[in-house]
């Protein structure tokens, strides 16, 4: 009974002419509820509007009602905190949103204008921190949930709140009485807060939100004047606690200081969509912004059939284009299916969830595979992909319209929020490199603007020949909001890009990895390909002094090579001139010379590494780059780990780049080769540890040379079948380093050693691991002894061995 009398008190209290307080509940983004906002303010002609958005958002009003400023639109507030992560959140406005609605009708009659909720740093600390991601400073509770929703839903014949709200008030949007259908949102409102636990009302932070709203009223009816009444924009769950603001604690004061910074950004649809994310509003905005425009077209309710077949008419018209043509007669099905439905849920026309249904009926014919394709494509249309426009004077962040210029510059549209493709001949034409710069600079913001879809790979070295790069981009609020996050690095995009690279520099050196140079020479890579050009110099001294400073041969070296490929790079890499890498790389030359002394005392874990490091060493020793390097201090070196006591795989290896460099002669690696398969170590597998040394670093010797063939057959010939068994997985772990055409060059040596030809030794590959092969050859073993035994190995193998 209590909570019925609630719903009564909202619904009779909501204008009190006596106080000359006019609340207005809505939902927030409802064009019905704009509707009524507007239709209230033109008659009452208030001489304040109060809205409910953070008041730290106050001095961005005349920026909203800027004639240059188009929705959707947003405003964006950061939150820097003491040891934590900086925050950010929006708060958005579309063209059918009561709140932007009430700013313009409110300014058209001179009104004073203000926001009253919380702060936004208030509202963005309060949101837990769990959340992760850009926060909205608009929510709405309720609407979806509760028994009473619940039970409304179900004697309408409703699916979800969304449609169920459609059903009750979108279908009344143009209704002349604005206040009645306000009065009956307030009720709906107040029954479904009803409906919601008194925890989780407390949980949300309503109390202390709906405190400071009701001391703002407090403050506006208190300055009187007989200029007007005072509307006040609110959600309608917060309807019933503002009906009488003087009863609210004296002690909550209005306004405050922000610790929050606050700008206006463009908007996008796909933000605003309340099934993407959003914590308020409603699904698909672009349809309810078509709702809304018939509406404003005809000053009336829409007329909803001409609705439904302008809405189907375009959406046949946009599949078409993409290559999805619609027939006629499915069009008509649909509208018709549509109607019919809308007629038997008693509304005057097709919404939004009946023009789903006839998609559903008329396209699909019962078939369900092609269900989600449709739907998704209907989906998307009814989103849109608008983003709107925000005035030159509202102060827009300088990186945002720094990179926005930079974007129109290199041809990249930016007009909405479309993704897009683009192909870009980064070697040939130089337009085409300057916009593969700007969208590197980009992704190393972390904007989510453009995606490299095809093309050279520089940072991982995977086909770096090719012409051509293949981007995907969008510009969005996202892109928008991660350039003002990315700020606080500098106000133009190089400077961001610049400090965005020292800055994750200084999260090394926090974590203990100053001298990752890995990780370095890769943040060097993305500022090249960003085209920061000379301005990488300081980050070419972190480089160098970490060379310095580096303890790891493998690290070394490999910093050596990929310091040295950027050198001889001719495209997007290349170093513009007055950025000097080549002291840098002979610095690298010479610690890993130094480091080279270590290599006789490295653990078994530790060698492969080195291995490589030595593969890649020798094959820029023997290329073009060589000429570079005094190649004496490194043999030298190297010669001095083979005098010492080092291990067989390294041996292997060095010996190996010591024959393919002409240094020995050939004979030198199959004699090391057969001394360490024959020699006295106790277990097999140590034998062809030298062996894995040559694989790892020159495989091709294995068959080049002569005489490596014949002490690998030789060893494994002379094997018992327990020995062979012992040796296959290392046998078939140090062959992995050959690719499957050398190994069919082995194969085909080593059968014609044994006079046989390919032909006879079909190699069949199967998905088998080295336990089950080694397990298949021990049984294989075990048969072939089981028959020795039995004598019947004649009988079998009709007389071979």
């Amino acid at each position: 009974m209590r909570d019925e009398a609630l719903i009564h008190q909202v619904h009779d209290r909501l204008f009190q002419p006596e106080t000359g307080l006019y609340l207005a509940p809505i939902r927030h983004h409802s064009p019905a509820c704009a509707w009524a906002v507007r239709a209230m303010i033109r008659e009452l002609k208030p001489s304040r509007v109060l809205i409910e958005a953070p008041h730290d958002l106050s001095h961005l009003i005349p920026h909203l009602l800027d004639p240059d400023t188009v929705p959707p639109v947003a405003a964006a507030s950061l939150l820097d905190q003491n040891g934590g992560p900086r925050l950010a959140a929006y708060y958005p406005f579309c063209a059918h949103s009561p709140e932007w609605v009430a700013l313009r009708e409110g300014a058209a009659v001179g009104a004073d204008l203000r926001f009253i909720d919380l702060g936004s740093d208030a509202k963005m600390t309060g949101d837990g921190d769990d959340q992760t991601g850009p926060r909205a400073l608009v929510r709405e509770q309720g609407f979806d949930s509760g028994d009473y929703a619940r039970a409304l839903r179900d004697r309408l014949g409703c699916r979800d709140g969304y449609e169920l709200w459609d059903h009750l008030f979108e279908t009344r949007l143009g209704e002349a009485d604005w206040r009645k259908f306000l009065g009956d949102v307030g009720a709906y409102c107040a029954a479904l807060r009803a409906a919601t636990l008194e925890d989780e009302i407390a949980s949300s932070g309503d109390p202390a939100r709906e405190a400071h709203m009701a001391a703002c009223l407090r403050d506006a009816l208190a300055e009187g004047g007989a200029d007007g009444p005072v509307v006040c924009v609110i959600g309608g769950f917060h309807a019933g606690p503002l009906l009488s603001p003087s009863d609210t604690a004296e002690k909550t004061k209005a306004g405050g200081k922000s610790d929050a910074a606050s700008y206006l950004i463009r908007y996008g649809y796909k933000e605003l969509d309340a099934l993407m994310g959003y914590g308020a509003g409603l699904p698909q905005p672009a349809y309810y912004q078509a709702l809304w425009d018939h509406a404003e077209a005809s000053g009336a309710p829409p007329n909803w059939p001409r609705l439904a077949h302008d809405i189907v008419a375009e959406f046949a018209s946009q599949m078409r284009d993409a290559g999805h043509g619609i027939p006629i007669p499915a069009q008509v099905e649909l509208l018709r299916s549509a109607e019919t439905l809308a007629r038997l849920r008693g509304r005057p026309g097709a919404l939004r969830h009946d023009l789903f249904d006839g998609l559903t009926s008329s396209l699909l014919k019962g078939e369900a595979s092609g269900a989600d394709v449709w739907r998704e494509r209907f989906t998307l249309f009814l989103r849109g992909h608008a983003l709107g426009e925000v005035s030159d004077a509202a102060g827009q962040p300088p990186i945002v319209a720094d990179a926005r210029a930079r974007a129109r510059r290199h041809r990249f549209d930016v007009s909405d929020g479309q993704r897009r493709e683009r192909s870009l001949d980064i070697r040939r034409k130089p337009a085409h490199l300057a916009a593969s710069r700007f969208a590197h600079a980009m992704t190393l913001l972390d904007t989510e603007f453009a995606t490299r879809q095809g093309g050279p790979d520089f940072l991982n070295a995977v086909q770096t020949g090719l012409l051509f790069e293949h981007w995907d981009y969008a510009w969005s609020p996202r892109v928008e909001g991660q350039l003002i996050e990315a700020a606080i690095h500098g106000d133009t995009l190089p400077a961001a890009c610049l400090g965005k690279l020292f800055a994750t520099r200084d999260v090394l050196a926090d974590e203990g990895r100053a001298d990752d140079l890995g990780t370095l020479i890769s943040l060097f890579k993305k500022g090249l390909l960003a085209g920061l050009g000379t301005d990488l110099d300081g980050f070419l001294v972190e480089i160098s002094s970490a060379i310095t400073r580096s303890a790891d041969f493998p690290d070394t070296a490999q910093a050596m090579v990929a310091l040295h490929a950027i050198e001889a790079s001719r495209g997007p890499l290349s170093l513009p001139n007055g950025l000097e890498i080549a002291p840098t790389m002979q610095r690298a030359f010479a610690r890993m010379v130094y480091l080279c002394d270590d290599l006789p005392k490295m653990r078994e874990e530790a060698i492969p590494p080195c291995l490589d490091a030595l593969r890649l060493l020798s094959e820029l020793m023997r290329g073009p780059g060589g000429d570079d390097f005094d190649a004496k201090l490194l043999e030298n070196a190297l010669d001095r780990v083979v005098e010492a006591n080092t291990a067989p795989e390294l041996l292997g290896a060095i010996t190996a780049i010591a024959v393919e460099g002409r240094r020995k002669p050939d004979h030198s690696l199959p004699d090391l080769i057969t001394a360490q398969l024959t020699g006295s170590a106790p277990d097999l597998p140590t034998r062809l540890a030298g062996l894995r040394g040559v694989l790892a670093v020159a495989p091709s010797l294995l068959w080049t040379v002569d005489g490596m063939l014949d002490a690998l057959d030789a060893f494994l010939t002379g094997l018992e079948d327990d020995g062979f068994l012992e040796v296959l997985p290392h046998l078939r772990l140090a062959l992995s380093a050959l690719s499957p055409r050398e190994v069919d060059q082995v194969a085909a040596a080593l059968t014609r050693r044994h006079g046989g030809t390919m032909g006879e030794f079909t190699a069949h590959h199967h998905d088998v691991d080295a336990t089950e092969a080694a397990l298949g050859a021990q049984m294989d073993a075990a048969l072939r002894a089981a028959l020795r035994a039995d004598g019947l190995t004649d009988w079998i193998t009709g007389g071979a061995a």
